[in-house]
């Protein structure tokens, strides 16, 4: 197992015991403590949701601007998504899901408060917050993809709403009506525009003491895939930025908290270690995960050919689990400040 990745956190994540996919040999490499959690739902104000066919997120003003768009724009696009992307990120979501477990642990959510999910994909970590809040508390889950947000809808219950609409523009809610606001593997899809608006608009909709908390990928210590898939693309010339994320610094992270009046209780990263079993779904996983992103820039050959020099490369990776690869997530948790 790895060790945690330190990044001089204000306050350290607390470890436990690991914790385990459900479905997927996925492991958490340090998970804070075994402590109850709680799962709030929030009612759902679908006004002003975005449209059926959303544009280019990485369309917005400002887009390219920050160091992490230095070596090349990318464009991160919502249209790419099908019913079978949505379907197998449904179904293959562990990874999310169980870090997602622990962001809201580490939060400290509570039954009775009032939660907001952006970016919620198709429900899964929204369904067990709801669980925890309880009937007193409720779980208002947004994503601006349609056809996920369908699937998440199937998971409604009184105190679960769900809805289209997207993390920079919360204006459907109103002003300190949430007591948690988080955003789970969702800010590194957005630009730098799109990622202050975000964090904006969450201290916004806080209450007073309220918290945000949110998982990100890290630039500075990037998933092990990343710079094996740069190799393979630079052998056959092709651009090794593509469609990547928006991925911050721990540094970076700290400050957008701090322009949004956010004070920050935890900005660290996290290590996690993930098993496959060859190469087809790690680029399954890979692509119902970037909603059609992954890859998106190469063409049919192209992609063959990718496929087949990945498999090679990572079969010096196998163990008898499986693929082994470690990925790395920047958690943070914030709060605003009280009355």
């Amino acid at each position: 197992m790895s060790v945690l990745a330190s990044a001089v956190p204000a306050r350290r994540l607390p470890r436990a015991a690991t914790l385990l996919a459900a479905q997927q040999q996925s492991s958490i490499v340090a998970v804070p403590r075994a402590a109850a959690i709680v799962i709030c739902c929030a009612r759902v104000l679908a006004a002003r949701a975005a449209p059926r066919r959303a544009g280019p997120a990485g369309a917005a003003p400002g887009a390219g601007t920050g160091p992490a768009r230095a070596a090349g724009m990318t464009t991160i696009s919502l249209s790419l998504d099908t019913p079978e992307l949505a379907r197998a990120y449904e179904h293959g979501s562990d990874r999310q899901f169980n870090h997602g477990k622990l962001l809201i642990e580490t939060l400290g959510v509570r039954r009775g408060q009032r939660v907001l999910d952006v970016g919620a994909g198709t429900g899964r970590l929204a369904a067990h917050v709801a669980e925890i809040v309880g009937p007193e508390g409720s779980v208002t889950a947004i994503d601006p993809l349609p056809l996920r947000v369908d699937i998440a809808r199937q998971k409604a219950r009184v105190n679960l709403a769900t809805a289209v609409g997207r993390a920079e523009d919360l204006s459907a809610f109103a002003t300190k009506s949430f007591d948690v606001v988080y955003l789970n593997s969702v800010l590194h899809w957005l630009n730098d525009a799109q990622k202050e608006r975000a964090i904006a608009e969450a201290a916004r909709v806080l209450k007073p003491g309220g918290k945000l908390g949110f998982s990100t990928g890290s630039r500075e210590k990037p998933h092990q895939l990343e710079p094996i898939q740069r190799k393979v693309l630079a052998e056959l010339g092709r651009d090794a930025q593509g469609n990547r994320p928006y991925k911050l610094t721990v540094d970076e992270v700290r400050v957008l908290l701090e322009r949004a009046g956010f004070i920050a209780d935890t900005v660290e990263i996290l290590t996690f270690v993930d098993h496959a079993a060859d190469i087809d779904e790690i680029l399954k996983h890979s692509g119902s995960s970037s909603f059609g992103n992954h890859l998106s820039h190469l063409t049919a050959e192209e992609k063959r050919e990718v496929r087949e020099r990945l498999a090679k490369e990572l079969e010096a990776l196998r163990t008898p689990q499986g693929i082994r690869l470690e990925r790395n997530l920047i958690f943070a948790i914030a709060h605003t400040a009280g009355n």
